[in-house]
């Protein structure tokens, strides 16, 4: 159990090219398990920090929390090429995972959709990140 701290104004854009880029190996492991997809660029009080990808799942496949942390676990993966296992926090009764290897990937599912968050500097905090986007809507 984790407290999130605050990292700023979190706002969103029209993703970039590197930003698809980043998240296209996750759409390629993800077993043709995702119906649309969405992905923005990530700001912090204007400053980008990363990306923002959301995947809707089919409905049936959302129920089981074991299949739920195995999926995003495949995810981050594809999206960091670690083969290190993520951590699992929990905060605000929300469970994610955040990458430990390779490069800074949080995700969690929120009822049929997996949000992945990339973080390309070694700043804000990734847990910090990643709970500050959750806090926020998102489209997708």
């Amino acid at each position: 159990m984790i407290t999130p701290g605050t990292v700023g104004q979190i706002g969103y854009g029209p993703a970039s090219a590197t930003d698809r880029a980043r998240f296209a190996r996750a759409l390629k492991a993800s077993g043709g398990l995702v119906v649309s997809k969405s992905v923005s660029t990530l700001t912090v009080s204007g400053r980008d920090v990363g990306g923002v990808a959301v995947y809707s799942t089919r409905k049936s496949l959302a129920k089981s929390p074991v299949f739920q942390d195995q999926y995003v676990v495949q995810l981050i993966n594809a999206v960091t090429r670690s083969k290190s296992a993520p951590r699992f926090v929990k905060a605000d009764g929300q469970v994610m995972a955040l990458s430990t290897g390779g490069a800074a990937v949080a995700g969690w599912f929120e009822g049929n959709r997996v949000v992945l968050v990339y973080r390309q500097e070694k700043t804000p905090d990734l847990a910090d990140l990643a709970f500050s986007v959750k806090s926020t809507s998102l489209s997708g």
